[in-house]
């Protein structure tokens, strides 16, 4: 019976053969013509990668228009046919919508703060080599 260090060893030695065993097959032209064609929508790729700014101004307009909409609701006056309790309750309802909605968008940018540094890591990598557009 083998002893489990044995084991184990030869367990390494088959990973490490088949890691360094396996190669990759030489780039095709048409692997190499997608390449170049991809050098040149990389600026195209930077692009949706910063264009989250605008999330920023969607939050800062939907707050101030559920901010505005709740002061509105209760400053109605009881001739306008409005029902304060129900809307005070809707707006609640929508508040706590907005709270969620702007904890959401917080985590998004901070995703997108961190994909926009790798985006940067992998341009500099490649425009070491190779020209982008």
């Amino acid at each position: 019976m083998k002893s489990k260090l044995k084991i184990i060893q030869e367990l390494v030695r088959e990973q490490k053969e088949s890691v360094y065993a396996e190669q990759k097959a030489p780039l095709t032209t048409e692997d190499k013509m997608a390449f170049r064609e991809a050098l040149k929508t990389f600026s195209q790729m930077g692009e949706s990668v910063y264009s989250s700014g605008k999330l920023k101004e969607v939050v800062k307009s939907l707050t101030n228009i559920v901010e505005t909409a709740g002061r509105l609701v209760t400053e109605a006056e009881d001739g306008d046919g409005v029902d304060r309790i129900t809307a005070g309750r809707q707006m609640k309802h929508v508040e706590g919508a907005l709270k969620e909605f702007n904890k959401s968008a917080n985590e998004v940018m901070i995703n997108n703060r961190r994909m926009e540094a790798a985006f940067e890591d992998i341009a500099e990598g490649i425009q070491k080599y190779y020209e982008v557009h």
